[in-house]
């Protein structure tokens, strides 16, 4: 029973996470206006991180305390089959106070010191998740075209894209001579007359489309670690109110 309840709880907890990391929180509406006004200024991309949204990064640390004593509490209540007694109670606030804030909380600050570490799941997990559900590959076919017109996939493109970058690397790609990727270019329709990105921050134009998929894939990322860290903060919390008088051994 602990091991379903538990189980119960993770899946929840990780789904709240991506929920609210990549579809409540993420504006990339306002990041894609950002990137496109620090192009038009000559400014340097950034990497960004996406703890924030509608939520700055302590206050997703705070929220995720809550969730995991609440969870831990629910555990506890599923083993004891009741309430927990003050002093449980209180043991397993310490213990969610240690395990959040040193394990999200080191996570949190490793991915801000180190902005590739955020990536590192945003070509497997997030690629995945914009592939299979996201629309990528009919949003890529309305963007990219080649020299003989032959059937591509050319979703996979978004592996390698970032949102940092991102109207450098297509503008590259206006013609077949320039081009990163060999024989793969921008349609006309995406073009101005002056052969300048259509740059819109409107759902018809495909280019906004795609910033929009190639910036969730980074969103899913950091989530991931967050996910993964909010799991072995969960795990912890609960290892430690199985030894009574935790706040004495402290």
């Amino acid at each position: 029973m602990i091991t379903y309840a538990f189980l119960g709880i993770i899946t929840l907890v990780v789904s709240g996470i991506y929920a609210s990391f990549c579809y409540v929180g993420f504006d990339p509406k306002q990041l894609y206006e950002e990137y496109l006004n620090r192009k038009q200024e000559g400014a340097e991309s950034t990497q960004p991180t996406y703890f924030g949204g509608l939520m700055s990064g302590l206050s997703n640390l705070v929220i995720i305390f809550i969730v995991v004593m609440a969870s831990i509490t629910l555990i506890k209540m599923n083993m004891v089959r009741g309430m927990p007694k003050l002093g449980e109670f209180t043991d397993i606030v310490v213990a969610s106070l240690i395990s959040v804030f040193l394990v999200v909380g080191l996570t949190m600050a490793a991915v801000r010191m180190l902005p590739i570490m955020g990536r590192a799941f945003e070509n497997t997990i997030g690629y995945f998740v914009i592939d299979k559900f996201g629309g990528l590959e009919e949003n890529a076919q309305a963007l990219f075209t080649n020299n003989t017109g032959s059937d591509i996939k050319y979703g996979v493109i978004a592996t390698k894209m970032f949102d940092s970058g991102f109207f450098e690397f297509l503008e590259k790609m206006t013609n077949a001579d320039t081009s990163p990727i060999k024989g793969i270019y921008l349609k006309k329709d995406v073009l101005e007359f002056d052969g300048k990105l259509k740059t819109a921050s409107e759902d018809e134009n495909p280019v906004y489309q795609f910033f929009k998929q190639v910036a969730l894939k980074h969103s899913i990322s950091e989530a991931t670690w967050i996910s993964l860290a909010t799991v072995v903060s969960l795990f912890s919390g609960f290892i430690m109110i199985q030894y009574s008088g935790i706040r004495k051994k402290l």
